[in-house]
C-alpha cells in the first residue's frame, strides 16, 4: 500500500488540522522504519481552498511498512 512520507516538521503542522468537509483531522503516523507519513485518502480529500498546505498534493509517496506488535502468548 502506497502513502504520503512527511518530514517531522510536516507532521507537526499537520497534527490537529481539518483536511475534509466533515472535519477529518489529519492523522499522522509512524511506519515500522520511523518514517512519518499520511495516507493517500488525506491527500486527496483536502480541501483547503487557502492553499495553506498545498504542498501536501506534492508529498513523495512511498510503500507503507506496518507496526507489527507482537503480544506475549
Amino acid at each position: 500500500m502506497k502513502v504520503r512520507q512527511l518530514t517531522l516538521e510536516q507532521k507537526n503542522i499537520l497534527v490537529g488540522k481539518v483536511w475534509g468537509y466533515e472535519g477529518q483531522l489529519f492523522n499522522p503516523q509512524l511506519d515500522a522504519d520511523g518514517v512519518w507519513f499520511i495516507s493517500n485518502e488525506e491527500v486527496n480529500g483536502c480541501t483547503h481552498e487557502n492553499g495553506a498546505f498545498e504542498w501536501i498534493h506534492e508529498l513523495p509517496s512511498m510503500e507503507y511498512n506496518p507496526l507489527i506488535n507482537e503480544l506475549p502468548m
